[in-house]
């Protein structure tokens, strides 16, 4: 990976760092030989350029801006030919309308008329969604650390007509205080260089992409791997603190993903018995610390995405489809691992906030919903003392006090609040359990719960009437809404409830029958009703793959397995190199420019999927069900890799080592028919379930899996046969 950052000319030294900006792309001398672009071409006005043309019909993020004084473009094929036209720069603003920031960055865009008129008059200007594109989301924050500069959302970046990087910013929130200083100084350099020499630009824009898009693919680990991911996840575990009850660099990936995590490992058949009660005491303490008492709404449920500071204080006040199904996947996982009853009960309450706010008219689910802006003053997750006491009887007060540590001058630590802007403001967040709040307050708990009940009611309702109203991102995706059909999964195999099942199935049916084209190619994202144009992405193919996947090992229904393949199949053959096997995350289709994009990391910043890290678990369980040459070559060339990035970085391989825990698990091969009976003792227990069928072929069992009498499971455990059994307390035995 190229870190050198690039020099500006001296005469821009001092503006460039007064702009605080990140590189623009130019070296510090400039070459003798004559330009090779040409721009002497008299520039032709674009009408369409210098009006909003942003489309209502993409999310509800571009609709939402579809009214700005700033000439938003929309990201399609034939923007940087309109832009050559007129020979101007570009301007791309990415975010989203799951991004607090975001939506903050941009209403203060708007407010300002001489930020509006500088974009105007500088530049063609682009909004990117980044829940219709999350690769060029992914691209620009790749071009951040490029540049060991820190990522943050929005990500701001200016190119050349020709689609070239030119410069490019992230936009933290300390940034954000001061949005219209940043984009006058960057949109100024940037602006000052192109008239002074266009040519000069387009060359060395050209040259620094080229050497940018040189593959940063980790190189494959050739030397000994034992007991390297078990190191990994030690590391992981050693991250959280339970003094301060924090992540050392969790950034905004959601606590749920960590915590998952640590439950898989700690059935991992290598870990120490030790390792594993750790591993397992740790997960109780960050899920207690995060999710029970600390991101889950009291006032109308749900989980929030994520912690804004270090404590889980101060909440990210956006509730996510994705929050919601790591958080239930994890705290099922939780319960199935203690049979702690706390745990159903919180995630059953997020099963059910999904059911009640986040599906859509149609079916499927929408994205999110944010509660709050990030001004505080307009926040209405953020409270008073008085505020709370005018609401509620002196009773109900004294008990909401205890209940969610409420104190007069605010309960947001000043770790995470350094300048006082929350001085005097709450959050709501339980800080105890009810049985704590039942021995402090004296009262049954049955009683409490009723008391409880109408405190939330009272607050919830309140909140309602306060002037900011929530944000709703309508837009669908077919990742998003596998990744939910997964947690739900997770609820059945930890509780034997048909009805997360039901969930599961419909989920995914849903995305079956509705995210596929004409064409039967897999599609990203569904809005007000009509699929988008946009070709799924590799994370979307990865995440419906592993739905199916799941969904056929619990019911043992054979068209998921191959409902799954021919997904897998499908990425392989539009998003895979055929001789390295490796995954780019976009074909580029209606792109205006192609940007080679390979998400093997989990970025905390962005709290997304490796997609690597799930299309290498997809292989594997394929392979495990079928021989498949191909297949198998993926597997082994992206394991490699994947090692080789989980050696150096325990938390962006997140996703890589929960899979890996899994796939060592013991695996139960179970012969059609089978009894439901056997089945679900299968799925009560942690282990893979494959299905065999006389057509299918299994290379662990080799020959002998047309042998197996039906109905019998027989249980092995990396190639080795533990032994078969045909009833559930023969099969229990074989899987303690």
């Amino acid at each position: 990976m190229n870190t050198r950052p690039f020099i500006l000319p001296p005469r821009l030294l001092v503006i460039a760092t007064a702009a605080i900006a990140l590189p623009v792309t130019f070296n510090s001398c400039r070459p003798k030989e004559e330009p090779t672009a040409t721009t002497e071409t008299q520039a032709i006005y674009v009408a369409e350029l210098h009006q909003n043309s942003l489309s209502k019909t993409e999310s509800s993020f571009i609709a939402s801006q579809g009214d700005s004084p700033v000439h938003w473009q929309g990201w399609d094929r034939n923007l940087f030919s309109r832009a050559s036209s007129e020979r101007k720069t570009i301007f791309a603003l990415i975010g989203s309308g799951t991004d607090a920031n975001t939506l903050e960055i941009l209403k203060q865009i708007n407010k300002s008329p001489s930020t509006c008129t500088l974009l105007n008059e500088h530049h063609v200007n682009v909004l990117i969604d980044s829940n219709i594109h999350p690769d060029l989301e992914f691209f620009a924050a790749m071009l951040c650390i490029q540049s060991r500069s820190p990522v943050a959302t929005p990500l701001l970046i200016w190119f050349s007509y020709e689609g070239k990087p030119i410069s490019w910013s992230p936009v933290g929130p300390r940034s954000s205080r001061d949005i219209d200083g940043l984009i006058s100084r960057m949109s100024n350099t940037v602006y000052q260089v192109w008239r002074d020499d266009p040519d000069y630009v387009l060359k060395n824009s050209r040259d620094d992409f080229t050497r940018r898009m040189e593959s940063t693919v980790p190189e494959p680990l050739t030397e000994d791997t034992t007991g390297l991911t078990l190191r990994s996840v030690r590391q992981a575990a050693s991250l959280f603190d339970p003094t301060s009850g924090s992540i050392d660099g969790i950034g905004n990936l959601s606590p749920a993903r960590y915590i998952n995590l640590l439950i898989q490992a700690s059935y991992h058949p290598d870990s120490s018995e030790t390792q594993k009660k750790r591993y397992t005491k740790t997960a109780i303490l960050a899920a207690d610390h995060f999710l029970v008492r600390g991101l889950i709404d009291p006032l109308d449920g749900g989980v929030y995405a994520g912690t804004q500071k270090t404590t889980s204080a101060l909440p990210q006040f956006t509730k996510t489809l994705g929050a919601q199904a790591h958080s239930m996947k994890a705290l099922y996982g939780l319960y199935k691992a203690t049979g702690d009853a706390r745990y159903l009960k919180a995630a059953d309450s997020i099963s059910t906030y999904t059911q009640k706010h986040l599906v859509l008219p149609e079916g499927g689910h929408l994205l999110g919903i944010i509660h709050a802006s990030n001004q505080v003053l307009e926040n209405p997750c953020i409270w008073t003392i008085e505020e709370i006491e005018a609401a509620l009887t002196e009773d109900e007060s004294r008990i909401c006090t205890l209940a969610f540590g409420l104190k007069g001058l605010g309960n947001i630590p000043l770790v995470d609040d350094p300048d006082r802007s929350y001085f005097r403001k709450n959050t709501l967040t339980w800080k105890v359990s009810l049985e704590e709040l039942a021995a402090q307050t004296s009262l049954d708990p049955s009683a409490l719960q009723l008391k409880l009940e109408s405190i939330t009611k009272k607050l919830a309702k309140l909140r309602t009437e306060k002037p900011y109203k929530p944000f709703v991102e309508k837009l669908s995706t077919s990742g998003s809404s596998a990744l939910y059909a997964g947690a739900c999964i997770a609820g059945y195999r930890a509780t034997s409830d048909e009805k997360h099942l039901k969930k599961a199935q419909s989920t995914l049916a849903f995305v079956r029958e509705n995210f596929l084209g004409d064409s039967g190619k897999l599609h990203h994202a569904r809005f007000n009703g009509t699929l988008n144009l946009m070709p799924a992405t590799g994370s979307d193919y990865a995440l419906v793959c592993q739905a199916a996947l799941d969904l056929h090992e619990v019911t043992l229904n054979p068209d998921w397995l191959q409902w799954a393949h021919e997904i897998h199949t499908q990425m392989n053959s539009l998003l895979s190199d055929s001789s390295t096997h490796l995954i780019k995350e976009y074909d580029g289709t209606n792109y205006p420019q192609t940007y080679k994009t390979e998400v093997i990391y989990t970025l905390h910043a962005l709290n997304n999927i490796s997609t690597w890290s799930i299309a290498y678990s997809n292989a594997y369980r394929l392979t495990l069900r079928a021989t498949d040459e191909t297949i198998t070559a993926q597997k082994n060339s992206l394991e490699s890799i994947l090692l080789r990035s989980a050696s150096t970085a325990p938390i962006a391989s997140i996703d890589f080592l929960t899979v890996d825990s899994i796939l060592n698990l013991k695996r139960v091969y179970i012969k059609t028919p089978a009894t439901s009976e056997l089945r679900l003792a299968a799925c009560k227990s942690q282990c893979q379930i494959i299905s065999v069928t006389e057509k299918g072929s299994y290379p662990e069992l080799g020959a002998d899996a047309g042998k197996l009498p039906g109905g019998s499971a027989t249980v092995v455990l990396r190639g080795k046969v533990i032994g078969t059994a045909s009833t559930v307390a023969e099969l229990e035995t074989l899987l303690k």
